[in-house]
């Protein structure tokens, strides 16, 4: 590690995996088994309605109530061609994420990363969470399975649930990133330009700031380091400083500064 990379990344002090997120939510991965098998019996009883109901609704056709919707040969044409659109339009922004768009910046990385985690049902169910798990190392991937309790990386599907159970929580200092918190706005200002090491990593510096008094509320930093086969940045590590007073550690600041 350079000079340089070490003045910039003693702002923070001790590193913190932000996936271990202090939350000590082992439990939320074995809850989300159960809470899944619960949902599949209930979605096998609701799936034609809701069937029905989609279609209804890609149709522009008012609900009938129970009532079941006939189709003629046109409608099923037009179903057809909005679903197709639709798929369409969903692969596109999954196109234009990272990690498969590998024209993207550091910088870009992040923000797709957090603004993801903001709005994690776009386009798709945990879409926010599974790009979490989606540009992440190998380290760093399983920090983030750690912090769940999670141990086979198969299972990206639960434990991107798990992490929706686990962030979510009240009294979170982590809740702030999906939206659980005070309203913020990116602040990259510190990382231009991104501090470039010129060996395939680079570390980024963002700035979460309340959206309407402009107050510094939580510092990170990012290591990315680039995938060998196209050049995508990845995630490595994440390190966490808190300014807000409900979640401020003491003298020290290790309470919740634990690295895995």
């Amino acid at each position: 590690m350079t000079n340089r990379r070490i003045s910039q990344k003693i702002l923070f002090c001790v590193p913190v995996a932000v996936v271990v997120l202090a939350l000590r939510t082992v439990d939320a991965f074995q809850s989300t088994h159960l809470q899944q098998k619960n949902r599949d019996a209930s979605y096998q009883q609701q799936s034609s309605r809701a069937v029905s109901s989609c279609t209804t609704a890609l149709l522009g056709r008012k609900s009938s109530g129970d009532n079941d919707v006939a189709f003629d040969n046109n409608d099923n044409k037009i179903l057809k061609e909005r679903l197709q659109n639709l798929q369409l339009h969903i692969l596109e922004e999954e196109l234009a994420r990272p990690p498969n768009n590998s024209a993207l910046t550091p910088i870009q990385v992040v923000q797709a990363i957090l603004e993801g985690l903001l709005e994690p049902y776009d386009p798709l169910p945990d879409s926010g969470f599974r790009l979490l798990l989606q540009t992440a190392t190998k380290k760093w991937r399983k920090a983030i399975m750690n912090s769940v309790g999670a141990k086979d990386a198969t299972q990206s599907e639960l434990v991107a649930s798990a992490l929706e159970s686990s962030m979510g929580r009240p009294h979170n200092q982590f809740a702030i990133l999906v939206g659980e918190g005070e309203e913020y706005t990116l602040d990259f200002s510190a990382s231009d330009p991104v501090l470039d090491f010129g060996d395939g990593t680079c570390w980024v510096e963002c700035h979460l700031r309340d959206k309407k008094t402009g107050e510094l509320l939580v510092m990170t930093g990012w290591d990315l380091c680039q995938r060998e086969e196209d050049g995508a940045w990845l995630v490595d590590w994440m390190y966490w400083q808190d300014f807000r007073e409900e979640f401020r550690p003491g003298i020290g600041r290790e309470e919740w500064m634990v690295e895995v």
